[in-house]
């Protein structure tokens, strides 16, 4: 496959941070390196940080070479003097790094939470006066620009990149600014009102979970399958996906946030012009070598379901939108799973969401 290069010119190096060195995290800084960035990683595992200082990391794929990374123990040296923090951690991390943030953060950074998950709103939270004091600008992408999915240390495969993913931002009116700063790197990034248009339009959790479902019993044995490729997804399966979806979208009516149909996510990140979403599952080249879950510790119940479903039912519940198939669902996930699944949900739910549209 191609190299992926920018447009950079000669001398317009920028600085990036990037937090959470997974699969996508790694992806990223040999990203951002291969495209003549300056670029500092970091991440709570420290013998990963020494792995990665020593050996590097081997791309292939969309980008193909050997980057040697600097990384930092310290998330103060890390984001100390960068323009940019990109956040790659899995959602729950997020609530952490906020709090490890303050007093680190200077004056008109830019924190970018990559593949939201109400991170944006949780690093607005729990920063507070920080965000106004220093000026910085906290935004989050609404889908995951990287599709890495090896997940071994210091060995990176890029299999793609979406053609579009939506950025809200914090304040609001700040998204255009940093799309027109950050154009040439990625010119994948969309603007969208704010970050709960972000959030609220992820695809993943529509995705995975309802399909997950109608799969328990092939997850609870460990075998594993071409999720989207195989009968994994299958015509009634998709039924009740949409059905999920249908709900979803009467929330977000509710709350004057924009949606998208799980079908117009898919067509709008892979620029496709499908007209059914079975269809979809079928034909994205990306989603034909996806495998399925073989345990419980998958992302796809460790993050989609508290941090994408559940979200839903408790804002359904707070603005009284009747949502009987994901009621359904998270009956079914509780009983199957343990109350202990969804220990991770964001409290800041609870919250005041309305200042995050203003």
């Amino acid at each position: 496959m191609p190299i992926v290069r920018t447009m950079i010119k000669e001398g317009e190096c920028m600085k990036f941070a990037v937090l959470g060195l997974g699969r996508t995290g790694q992806a990223a800084v040999c990203y951002l390196k291969e495209n003549g960035q300056t670029v500092i990683g970091w991440d709570r595992n420290t013998s990963k940080v020494d792995i990665i200082n020593k050996n590097g990391i081997e791309a292939t794929g969309v980008i193909t070479g050997h980057y040697q990374i600097p990384c930092e123990h310290s998330l103060e040296n890390a984001v100390s003097g960068v323009q940019y923090i990109l956040v790659f951690t899995t959602a729950e991390g997020h609530k952490s790094i906020a709090n490890q943030l303050k007093g680190l953060l200077r004056e008109n950074q830019r924190i970018i939470v990559f593949n939201g998950n109400w991170g944006a709103t949780e690093f607005v939270h729990y920063l507070g006066n920080e965000i106004s004091a220093e000026k910085i600008i906290v935004a989050e992408t609404g889908a995951q620009i990287f599709a890495s999915p090896l997940n071994e240390l210091g060995k990176c495969f890029l299999k793609s990149m979406k053609k579009k993913v939506t950025l809200g931002s914090f304040p609001c009116n700040a998204v255009e600014g940093l799309i027109e700063e950050l154009k040439e790197l990625f010119p994948q990034f969309s603007a969208v009102s704010n970050v709960l248009e972000t959030t609220l339009n992820m695809s993943n959790p529509l995705a995975h979970c309802p399909l997950d479902l109608f799969n328990l019993s092939r997850i609870d044995s460990g075998e594993e399958t071409l999720m989207f490729a195989s009968n994994y997804t299958s015509p009634m399966g998709v039924k009740f996906v949409e059905a999920v979806d249908r709900e979803r979208i009467n929330l977000l009516n509710q709350l004057g946030v924009k949606a998208k149909s799980l079908l117009d996510l898919f067509n709008f990140s892979w620029d496709s012009q499908y007209d059914d979403l079975y269809v979809a599952f079928k034909s994205i080249p990306s989603y034909q070598t996806v495998k399925s879950p073989t345990n419980f510790s998958f992302r796809h119940f460790t993050e989609d379901l508290p941090f994408g479903i559940e979200p839903i039912r408790i804002l359904a519940q707070k603005y009284h939108v009747a949502t009987p198939n994901i009621d359904a669902m998270m009956s079914v996930y509780n009983a199957v799973l343990g109350n202990d699944n969804l220990s991770n949900v964001p409290e800041i739910l609870h919250f005041n969401l309305e200042k995050l549209m203003e």
